[in-house]
């Protein structure tokens, strides 16, 4: 995957400081994919903003002093997208994400993701994908209808703003939805102050657990292992020759691991690395650690001192702003998943999906395997064909 710096102008990391405003604006790059979720997770499932916003500015600090690159957790979209379109229970969420990582802790032992993630065949991953573009876009409409005209005028911002890489829309949609908050008085401003954090610590359940990894967690696992592992790993190389042997799939697979047996005793969402993450943050000016690391300190800023002002604001958040933000997360999903679109194989693809949108992910996965065992004479004939 190739980055082009509009600029055309090439950093080092010898060259660019770790504390600059480039840095800083690099830290805004991730937010984009980020804000949906996190407002999701705290109007919809009830998590706490001081435990979300607090976890994921330690994860990025600690990220960003070890690697020393933009390598930023994002939230595990498998399970967000499951969790907010079925209105999850907290401890259902953390049972999940505890569930997720003590698996990737094991992996990352394993030494054996390489081979592992090779058997994993990417037409059963499309399948996952375009699922859950189904799932969340039907969320997103739901949303959505709660204020068509609002809903219209944010699809309309997001599109003007697509290839204003400097402006997320996400940033100017979440202003804007606090700005109608405020306007409409359901949040004045005396509201805003100062607060001692309230975290929202739980313990996983062996039930939740179960329900959790069936329902969304497996699916995750496979859907990281692919897209995450391989992506991620790629483009650090791309982007970063210097520093090729710094990350590999085990390192990434023991990160995840860690991050999600932690998180879930403070009340975070289940996270994940990524190359989104990753390849906004540098198109948006990050070379360094510096970003996650300044991306950090602000979140547990945010977390600490202003976690009950961001409970009101995202308790009374514009649903028709946030179906729209969810539809492009959806768009995206389902763009990813007709990625190297053959039309032989589309009806796996299609049939996988429509079985994780109409019954749930992991059987929509397992159709879409053996669907691939079958038919995988004829797929590999038709590929050396053409």
């Amino acid at each position: 995957m190739e980055i082009k710096d509009n600029n055309n102008i090439e950093f080092s990391e010898k060259k660019q400081k770790k504390f600059s405003i480039r840095e800083f604006g690099g830290a805004f790059g991730d937010w984009g994919t980020l804000i949906p979720f996190v407002i999701g997770y705290i109007s919809i499932v009830g998590l706490s903003p001081a435990s979300i916003f607090f976890s994921l500015g330690i994860t990025n600090i600690l990220m960003g002093v070890r690697y020393n690159l933009p390598l930023p957790v994002q939230p595990q979209k498998t399970i967000g997208t499951v969790a907010l379109s079925q209105k999850w229970h907290p401890n259902l969420v953390i049972s999940t994400g505890f569930g997720t990582g003590i698996i990737w802790i094991i992996l990352g032992f394993s030494k054996k993701l390489n081979n592992l993630v090779k058997k994993v065949p990417i037409i059963a991953v499309r399948g996952i994908q375009l699922g859950l573009a189904l799932i969340l876009g039907w969320a997103a409409l739901n949303l959505f209808i709660d204020d068509l005209l609002l809903g219209f005028i944010s699809i309309v911002i997001i599109l003007l703003l697509i290839k204003n890489k400097p402006v997320p829309s996400a940033i100017i949609l979440t202003f804007m939805g606090i700005f109608i908050i405020f306007l409409n008085g359901t949040v004045y401003f005396s509201d805003i102050k100062l607060s001692i954090p309230i975290f929202d610590f739980q313990i996983p359940t062996w039930e939740n657990f179960l329900i959790g990894m069936l329902v969304a967690g497996i699916a995750q696992l496979f859907l990281t292992l692919t897209n995450v592992m391989i992506a991620t790993v790629a483009l650090v190389r791309d982007l970063f020759p210097e520093k090729e042997n710094a990350i590999d799939a085990n390192s990434l697979a023991f990160n995840m691991g860690i991050m999600n047996t932690v998180i879930p005793f403070l009340g975070g969402m289940p996270l994940c690395h990524g190359s989104g993450g990753l390849a906004a943050q540098y198109a948006f000016g990050a070379r360094t650690g510096g970003s996650m690391i300044l991306e950090g300190i602000m979140e547990i800023f945010l977390g600490i001192f202003f976690s009950e002002t961001l409970f009101l604001l995202f308790n009374e958040f514009p649903e028709a702003i946030l179906g729209a933000m969810l539809i492009y997360t959806a768009f995206l999903l389902g763009k990813i998943s007709l990625k190297n679109f053959k039309l032989k194989t589309f009806p796996i693809i299609l049939i996988s999906a429509f079985v994780c949108f109409l019954v749930n992910i992991a059987l929509g996965f397992v159709v879409g395997l053996i669907l691939f065992l079958i038919f995988k004479s004829k797929i590999e004939e038709n590929s050396k064909l053409s």
